[in-house]
């Protein structure tokens, strides 16, 4: 009774988790060009996650694991009956490959060929692999990997986090009813994920009861994939997060009106890449000015990758701001003294030296 009485007072007031105030872009996100200043681009239309195999790079892109190959061209190394939604390395020698029916592959090393199925998970959006086991990030109990826009606008939390033993195939849960869980990493003993919807970096308390804790909160975009580098972690933002969306997620009216009425791609939520259609919204002032976007335009799309140290606090950050050209990035990586980061929005990646982190680092 007490708690609804708060949430009404909130309401009314615009507090708590009523507000719609966001975390500024300073310090360590402050913005810059990075992204678009990068060493080296290659195209790839639909590619989404990156990991290294054999020592090569190899990314997702539709149904195929590509291989970038000395010349720069992307080689396949493998097709699947359905979308891959991510890819993990589980060793040197052995690849994990999601599809978007819920099924892991284990391509090469000593579980080539195997197929686990974990319960009723349809929507792997991150894998992480410690020994023979395999950390497992599934986004949503009813909503696909594609249907992310669809999952935050329902407001959802039914996401869990699974560790799966690849030799004896036994599932275990570890954590459940999760806004989109989106990355997943292992740190020395524990289990760390990304949670988007709650903007937030999550521990799996050890012995714990499916119990978590709060790293790092009130990330000024959505949460993504994670991935070791020197002593902290990368993190991927694949959406910004805007005072608008934050109003609407807080009209469920509205939301249901509008996902009922108006076509997805002109929802007001935050995309991959925004700013291509007039039917778009926020089309005004804000954001275009004389038929030009502005650079620091609040649009639906953005790009940035987030440095965290051992701790899980932002110290620094490669971005591409609202005019750019790699928005949306889904998964980044440091392989052979490069940052290698993946733009879905623009179907891309690109390669920076990674003394480039120095970028946006906080004094």
């Amino acid at each position: 009774m007490i708690a609804s009485i708060s949430r009404a007072i909130d309401r009314i007031l615009g507090r708590g988790e009523a507000a719609v105030t966001l975390p500024a872009l300073d310090g360590a996100l402050r913005p810059n060009r990075a992204l678009d200043e990068a060493d080296w681009r290659r195209p790839l239309p639909g590619v989404d996650c990156i990991a290294v195999h054999k020592g090569s790079l190899v990314v997702s892109a539709g149904q195929t694991v590509y291989r970038l190959a000395a010349g720069g061209a992307w080689e396949s190394i493998g097709s699947y009956e359905a979308s891959v939604s991510c890819i993990a390395p589980v060793d040197a020698d052995s690849l994990a490959v999601a599809l978007h029916e819920g099924a892991i592959l284990i391509q090469g090393g000593r579980f080539d060929g195997r197929r686990y199925k974990i319960g009723s998970a349809k929507c792997i959006t991150a894998m992480a692999a410690s020994g023979e086991e395999l950390y497992v990030a599934n986004g949503s109990a009813s909503n696909g990997p594609d249907e992310w826009q669809t999952d935050l606008m329902q407001c959802n939390a039914s996401g869990s986090i699974w560790r799966l033993n690849l030799e004896t195939g036994v599932e275990t849960r570890l954590a459940d009813g999760l806004a989109w869980p989106a990355g997943i990493a292992i740190a020395g003993s524990d289990v760390v994920f990304s949670e988007s919807w709650r903007h937030r970096i999550v521990r799996v308390v050890s012995g714990g009861p499916r119990e978590t804790e709060v790293l790092y909160a009130d990330l000024p975009g959505y949460p993504g994939r994670l991935s070791s580098f020197g002593d902290g972690w990368w993190l991927a933002v694949f959406a910004p997060r805007s005072q608008l969306v934050e109003f609407i997620l807080r009209e469920p009216a509205y939301r249901e009106r509008m996902m009922a009425e108006v076509p997805q791609p002109f929802w007001v939520a935050p995309k991959l890449r925004s700013g291509r259609s007039y039917y778009e919204p926020l089309q005004g002032g804000a954001v275009k000015h004389l038929g030009l976007l502005k650079p620091w335009a609040p649009a639906m799309s953005r790009g940035m990758c987030v440095w965290l140290d051992a701790s899980f606090q932002p110290r620094s950050s490669l971005q591409s701001r609202a005019d750019g050209n790699t928005h949306g990035i889904t998964s980044i990586i440091d392989h052979a003294g490069e940052t290698i980061a993946v733009s879905r929005g623009d179907n891309v990646v690109v390669g920076l030296r990674s003394p480039a982190l120095g970028l946006g680092s906080s004094a």
